[in-house]
């Protein structure tokens, strides 16, 4: 089956890969080991390969979307990020979540009193940890202990994990996609796993020109 690279973000010492399927289904792609592929990973945002997977034995909800990669070979690149959003949103049909952050992650994200989106273990956990959403309003830059993150303007700060490099704003209307982090503990407290942004498409960065597609390529 195909998949489309969508996101790669940092982790401490990998990276985490979401993707897409032919079938428009949600993925995180894992060596098949179990481990995330090296933060140095060639795969790039806008990839699209032909893999051959199986499915993670033990997911803990709301990280249900794991699969390790038994093979994978690269098909070709979107000529730009806004083919591949098209792709997404007009053949795939992806769900996008529009508004505030309250739309976020079927409504059931608390947030800190500094603002951080976050859900705890011993509440309603949502179906999934990855989707794709349409902020409202503009998300501003507004870095906290030398750590990107973006607020929304009712006191609502996501920290970015992305690879891009970061902007001063994010508009109003721009397709980005945010994740839940996985299960943590501070102070061996009640674990959370906290709201991030993973990354943003169609902004006028430089983009590098690499090979279209036509819509034989994606056999599903």
């Amino acid at each position: 089956m195909d998949v489309i690279i969508v996101s790669k973000t940092h982790m401490t010492k990998a990276a985490c890969v979401g993707g897409v399927l032919a079938n428009g289904r949600l993925v995180r792609l894992l060596r098949s080991n179990g481990n995330n592929p090296d933060s140095d990973t060639e795969l790039k945002v806008g990839d699209v390969y032909r893999i051959s997977f199986s499915e993670r034995r033990e997911i803990r909800p709301p990280h249900v979307e794991d699969i390790l990669i038994n093979s994978m070979e690269y098909k070709f690149s979107f000529s730009t990020i806004e083919k591949m959003v098209e792709y997404l949103t007009d053949k795939l049909k992806i769900n996008i979540w529009r508004g505030s952050p309250e739309a976020l992650f079927d409504r059931k994200l608390q947030w800190t009193n500094g603002g951080s989106g976050y859900i705890p273990e011993s509440g309603e956990i949502p179906d999934n940890s990855v989707g794709f959403w349409i902020p409202d309003k503009d998300l501003i830059r507004n870095d906290y202990n030398e750590k990107v993150r973006y607020r929304y303007p009712i006191r609502r700060n996501i920290p970015f994990v992305g690879f891009q490099n970061p902007v001063n704003k994010i508009p109003a209307g721009t397709l980005v996609r945010v994740s839940l982090a996985r299960w943590w503990s501070k102070n061996e407290d009640e674990q959370r796993c906290y709201l991030q942004l993973s990354g943003w498409y169609g902004l006028p960065e430089s983009e590098e020109e690499t090979n279209d597609y036509d819509d034989d390529d994606l056999l599903f």
